[in-house]
């Protein structure tokens, strides 16, 4: 698609943050380059570089990005064998797939990602198996992974995929769903709806196998199954702020859900249009606008919950999304939300020894304020969401979000 920046962005302070992130993240690689996965590791910052190098036309970034990616293949190499999405293996051969559809990246991943094939089918399996559907961190990232590789094997690995998440599913007149323990502490279970490790993900990656003509007949069945209970659980905004509830359960459901890609209305709006584009459904993408221009009203801290900047429940990540639905849809309320999340997260640089002024919010049990380098919290993240602002590059890396 042809992608269009936002107007009236201050482009001058916002390429002297991407530089001073180019900077940081080269001068304090040893901190983050143990980690080798999408989310957190080098290869998440591997992505931001390579999108940067496009920005600038300059070389030294992307010969970065290249060694970080070297890196990661010589870990490979000696072993690492962590295999989920958000972490490990499978996220590392989904982002080095999205690269080379991007024309930012010249490899042959298969002479890289034939060998992992076997290995991470049978954990996919595994995992399905054993209830552990989640996308970042079990079996909807492994499949994700194989929906990209586009391989006779892989297609019927996602058949066999198919079949596992049938089985385990609940199916009722009120939709299509899978159980998920929402508290490991207190064992408590439920059905979560979220588009990081719930029922948004899974609608998500089935209209991407349906559009790939995988099982059409039994994707679409499931497909259909988990909209219908996502929009059974949408609440009377005339009394709730949100939509759609985190999860839902029954011995408690949390009416509130905050206002980010990871739980609440803006990723479960967003996952709901991408699954009415692979599935040619316009009532489902009406449903999405709907849900998405409601949650633009929603801007204070106290109605948001946005106390950080990064991808996953911070500004930056607001703004692409809103940025994203502009540029599916054109309409002008997008543009004004992202335009709006985007000054907050410049705002946000306020921390005199953060990265670039950026620190990531964490519970006082996880540590309080931190510097996060990466992807999905930290300033590679924010600096990939930047350069969508700021260019007509199209971010094809939010794939790997479920975003596009």
């Amino acid at each position: 698609m042809d992608w269009e920046k936002i107007p009236e962005l201050n482009r001058t302070k916002i390429e002297s943050k991407l530089s001073q992130f180019e900077e940081i993240l080269i001068s304090q690689k040893e901190v983050y380059e143990s980690g080798q996965g999408l989310m957190g590791g080098k290869l998440g910052v591997a992505l931001f570089f390579l999108y940067y190098a496009k920005l600038t036309d300059k070389q030294e970034p992307y010969d970065f990005g290249l060694e970080l990616i070297s890196k990661v293949f010589d870990d490979i190499n000696n072993g690492f064998n962590f295999h989920t999405h958000a972490s490990g293996l499978a996220g590392i051969g989904t982002s080095l797939t999205l690269l080379t559809e991007a024309d930012l990246l010249d490899a042959d991943l298969n002479e890289i990602l034939d060998g992992l094939d076997e290995y991470l089918y049978t954990l996919m399996i595994s995992e399905i198996k054993n209830g552990n559907y989640d996308f970042l961190h079990g079996a909807v990232g492994l499949g994700f992974y194989f929906l990209k590789r586009k391989t006779n094997d892989s297609k019927k690995y996602l058949a066999e995929f198919i079949k596992e998440l049938n089985k385990i599913a609940i199916k009722d007149e009120e939709g299509t769903r899978w159980i998920s323990v929402l508290d490991h502490k207190k064992q408590t279970k439920g059905f979560n709806i979220s588009l990081s490790h719930g029922l948004a993900s899974i609608i998500a990656f089935l209209s991407k196998v349906y559009s790939a003509g995988i099982v059409k007949d039994k994707t679409s069945e499931l497909l259909s199954g988990s909209v219908k209970y996502l929009l059974n659980q949408q609440q009377d905004t005339s009394e709730n702020i949100s939509n759609f509830p985190s999860y839902v359960c029954e011995t408690e459901t949390s009416a509130y859900s905050r206002l980010a890609w990871c739980y609440g209305d803006l990723g479960i709006g967003i996952a709901l249009y991408v699954a009415g584009l692979n599935a040619n459904n316009e009532d489902w993408k009406e449903k999405a606008i709907e849900v998405v221009l409601h949650s633009t009203k929603r801007r204070e801290e106290k109605v948001s919950g946005v106390v950080d900047a990064g991808i996953c429940h911070g500004a930056a990540g607001n703004a692409h999304i809103y940025n994203r639905m502009y540029n599916y849809t054109q309409r002008n309320e997008f543009q004004e939300a992202a335009k709006y999340w985007f000054e907050e997260t410049l705002q946000m640089a306020k921390y005199n020894d953060g990265l670039a002024g950026y620190k990531v919010w964490k519970t006082p049990e996880h540590g309080g304020l931190q510097n996060e380098y990466g992807f999905l919290e930290g300033i590679a993240g924010i600096g990939l969401v930047l350069i969508s602002a700021v260019s007509n590059i199209e971010p094809k890396w939010d794939e790997c979000l479920f975003l596009s």
